[in-house]
C-alpha cells in the first residue's frame, strides 16, 4: 500500500517512526520529513522564522517561494500517488489542507490523535478510521497485511 502521512513539522520524529514502521510492514511511504526520499528542498517552520504581518507583507508575495511551490507541488503529487492518508494531530492549516486534499481525491483516511484543546474540525468527519495511536495504526496495518 503507497501512505502518506501528513502532519506538522513538530511531529517530524513521530512521523519518521511511523514511516519506518509501516515500510518494515512492506508498504511504501511518502515522509515529508526525509530529504533523502524527496525531491524538494525542506521547508520546516524555522528554516523560514519571519511570521505573516498583513502589516507588513502583501499573502500571495509573503507565500509566493520557490521553495514553497516546489514543496507544494511535490506534496500534491505525493498525495495523488497515495493510496491512503494518515494525519497525525494535533497540526497546523497545511498538514489538514494536504489531508482534505487526499480525501477529495478519493483516498481512504486515518486520522491519529486529536486537535489541541479547544480546537474542533467537523471535516475530520470525512475519515475513514480515528485512532489513539501510532501503536494502534501498525496494529491496522499488520492485520491488513495478514488478511490481504
Amino acid at each position: 500500500m503507497k501512505i502518506y502521512i501528513s502532519a506538522s513539522w513538530k511531529k517530524r520524529e513521530e512521523v519518521r517512526t511511523l514511516a519506518n514502521k509501516l515500510r518494515k510492514l512492506g508498504h511504501e511511504v511518502f515522509d515529508f520529513t526525509d530529504h533523502r526520499r524527496r525531491n524538494a528542498p525542506e521547508i520546516p517552520p524555522e528554516k523560514f522564522p519571519e511570521q505573516f504581518d498583513p502589516e507588513k507583507h502583501d499573502y500571495h508575495d509573503y507565500l509566493d517561494r520557490p521553495e514553497f511551490r516546489f514543496t507544494m507541488r511535490e506534496n500534491y503529487q505525493a498525495i495523488a500517488w497515495s493510496d491512503i492518508i494518515i494525519l497525525l494531530l494535533p497540526c497546523g492549516l497545511d498538514a489538514t489542507a494536504g489531508w482534505a486534499l487526499g480525501v477529495g481525491m478519493g483516498k481512504r483516511s486515518i486520522i491519529v490523535g486529536n486537535p489541541g484543546a479547544g480546537v474542533r474540525c467537523p471535516t475530520h468527519l470525512w475519515a475513514d478510521v480515528f485512532t489513539g495511536s501510532i501503536d494502534e495504526v501498525i496494529q491496522r496495518f499488520s492485520w491488513s497485511i495478514l488478511t490481504s
